[in-house]
């Protein structure tokens, strides 16, 4: 009741008080919220003042389904190239990588946007750390993936269990690099 009415006040006292006091209407609106009022809160606002204990950490974000879709293609075509490649198979996986790479680069674009500055060097340290955090990602996925097929083989054996054929011999490189870019277009498709 910033102007002593009582019933409805007018406009222009709502207004004053929003001008006059942002921070007091905030709290008190946050507050309603928190006790059960209008919906619930989210647990962006509710730990908003609690910084993150990893502030690195991939965080679950789902593109769209075209955007998917496309990352999934891409994955299958570099499997199918690789597959039929008389040459290597790492190249279409590695071309593959590459591909998913500068499509987390261009996912991560609205998160971390360049500075509206001339300045180089902040432009730089931007890009910089856009494309660290693309590769972290991705890379980081392609590496886990690679690293727990390749040790799969082993485990099983250590447990006496039959290992599957897929594991062994030729296949064994070609199904490393297939596990390795399934981890890369997760990492495209399903975070941020």
């Amino acid at each position: 009741e910033p102007d002593g009415t009582h019933e409805g006040g007018s406009v222009q006292a709502v207004n004053d008080l929003l001008i006059s006091k942002p921070d007091f209407v905030l709290i008190a609106t946050l507050h309603f919220v928190y006790q059960g009022g209008s919906g619930s809160i989210t647990k962006d606002i509710r730990y908003a003042d609690r910084p993150p204990m990893f502030r690195w950490r991939p965080r679950v974000h789902i593109c769209e389904q075209k955007d998917v879709l496309i990352n999934g293609a891409i994955w299958a075509f570099a499997i199918y190239w690789a597959n039929k490649s008389t040459y290597s198979p790492w190249q279409p996986l590695m071309l593959a990588f590459l591909v998913f790479f500068v499509r987390m680069n261009y996912k991560l674009m609205p998160l971390m946007p360049r500075p509206s500055t001339d300045d180089r060097t902040e432009i730089r340290a931007a890009d910089t750390k856009r494309l660290g955090r693309a590769f972290g990602v991705v890379g980081g996925l392609f590496g886990m993936m690679t690293v727990i097929v390749a040790s799969l083989p082993s485990m099983l054996m250590s447990l006496g269990l039959p290992v599957p054929l897929w594991l062994m011999g030729s296949l064994y490189e070609y199904s490393v690099g297939v596990a390795g870019l399934l981890g890369a277009m997760v990492g495209a498709s399903f975070l941020k």
